[in-house]
């Protein structure tokens, strides 16, 4: 049991499994010491570099986040996967203890699947991995299964999951990064994915957000650094004034309001920037180094990693997904009042990461007018969708959870299709089979080339 808990820890800690998968690719391409010890433990210091990034991003949203629902007098459940998979698996004992096994089995069956089948994708974003093991773990506790049947077909289900998501957006990854290289391993696939394709209906491939020509007086936001810090900039101000001296202050600690809002707001900034570096430490070291696996160990195969990893690649897009994505979550809280009678809080944070991520895949397929519907429509998905599940669900009140709900649309799926588990297999092996065909076919067109 001591072996499994520290396994399951290692699966929990991204640092450590993309190090050691760095490791036994530099070892698989038989290269020199000195070149496994640094490639290993740049890989380490790459992904550490851009957590370090994303905490301080989060350290500097949370006071907007506070001071936003202040001042539009916002009440409701809060939403984040994090918080109600945490809070279940408090809880529920015996979903606690399932989730863990099928965590690590999962893993294993993920990479047992890119092996074997056309999808060569191994998932290693680690908190998605915990998430989605809770979530299938609560969806077949939810249907009265025993611990045996939860751990083994939730075993087999994670692994399914964790190789076909990838799968999912990879053509969209190939036109954002030019290769096949990397691939993403995230819980928001299906939304951002779906959203992305409406953009692609309503855009204009013709004015791309990443070649924006601007005035010379505002060539300036041509730098990421200065567009992010002024739209930051716009986004704090606004809210520490409309907010007042009085309510900031609760925030501030004695600061001048004005100026708290100026330091949050490049506060913010800063956090990107060293987001971005730790995002090209981390490829520049894992992608070479994951080569010795796809050679050695799983042929052909491609490391899904976490949606930052795509931040670089289309700045401007990014930024247009996110404000766009808090517009659809505005939107969408009032129509999920008058739907569901259920109002879930715009999650800012998911706005960014992953509604910034809408944007530039909607910039890749549609345009720049692409990036702002791709990002509009998925603050939509995400608000409703959470709002439906969270009633659909019983508030979560049976798990311990009632007060959260999710805001990673993957996992609401999946809860959503596995109410009845016989629909939910078969849309699973359905979706795996149909992937499989067109990943058969890119192979095929790759090779003709």
């Amino acid at each position: 049991m001591a072996v499994l808990n520290f396994a399951l820890e290692l699966l929990k800690t991204p640092t450590i499994v993309l190090a050691v998968v760095a490791l036994i690719g530099l070892l698989a391409q038989k290269k020199s010491a000195p070149d496994v010890i640094s490639g290993t433990v740049k890989t380490a210091l790459g992904y550490l570099v851009l957590s370090a990034g994303s905490s301080l991003l989060v350290t500097e949203i949370l006071p907007f986040v506070g001071l936003f629902q202040e001042v539009f007098h916002l009440s409701g459940f809060a939403t984040g996967s994090e918080i109600i998979v945490g809070a279940i698996q408090d809880s529920v004992p015996v979903i606690a203890s399932t989730s863990a096994v099928i965590m690590g089995v999962g893993f294993l069956v993920n990479i047992l699947l890119a092996r074997f089948t056309p999808l060569k994708y191994i998932f290693l974003t680690g908190h998605m991995m915990w998430i989605s093991s809770v979530t299938i773990a609560f969806s077949l506790y939810n249907v009265g299964m025993s611990s045996i049947m939860i751990i083994v077909i939730g075993s087999i289900l994670q692994g399914a999951v964790l190789t076909l998501l990838p799968a999912i957006s990879q053509p969209v990854i190939r036109k954002i990064t030019g290769t096949n290289d990397i691939a993403i391993g995230h819980l928001t696939t299906l939304g951002t994915v779906s959203s992305a394709y409406v953009g692609k209906l309503l855009g204009d491939t013709s004015k791309n957000a990443e070649e924006m020509k601007l005035p010379k007086a505002l060539s300036f936001f041509k730098d990421t650094a200065m567009s992010i810090s002024v739209v930051m900039f716009v986004f704090y101000m606004l809210v520490v004034i409309l907010a007042g001296p009085e309510t900031v202050a609760t925030y501030s600690g004695g600061t001048n309001y004005l100026v708290y809002g100026l330091l949050k707001a490049l506060g913010f900034t800063a956090g990107i920037l060293v987001l971005l570096q730790g995002v090209r430490m981390l490829l520049g070291e894992l992608v070479p180094a994951f080569k010795g696996i796809a050679d050695k160990i799983v042929p052909d195969a491609v490391p899904a990693l976490d949606v930052p990893a795509l931040f670089g690649f289309a700045p401007n897009s990014l930024m247009l997904g996110f404000i766009f994505a808090v517009i659809g979550m505005i939107v969408a809280m009032f129509i999920s009042s008058a739907l569901f009678g259920a109002v879930p809080l715009v999650s800012i944070i998911g706005a960014f990461f992953t509604g910034g991520v809408a944007g530039i895949m909607g910039n890749a397929l549609g345009g720049r007018r692409g990036a702002m519907v791709a990002g509009f429509v998925y603050g939509l998905e995400l608000i409703l969708f959470s709002g439906f599940t969270y009633k659909l669900f019983g508030e979560f009140v049976s798990v311990g959870a009632q007060g959260t709900g999710h805001d990673c649309i993957d996992a609401m799926a999946l809860m959503t299709a596995m109410k009845s588990p016989i629909i939910g297999i078969v849309l699973l092996i359905g979706g795996f089979v149909l992937m499989s065909i067109l990943e058969v076919r890119y192979q095929k067109r790759r090779k003709a080339e």
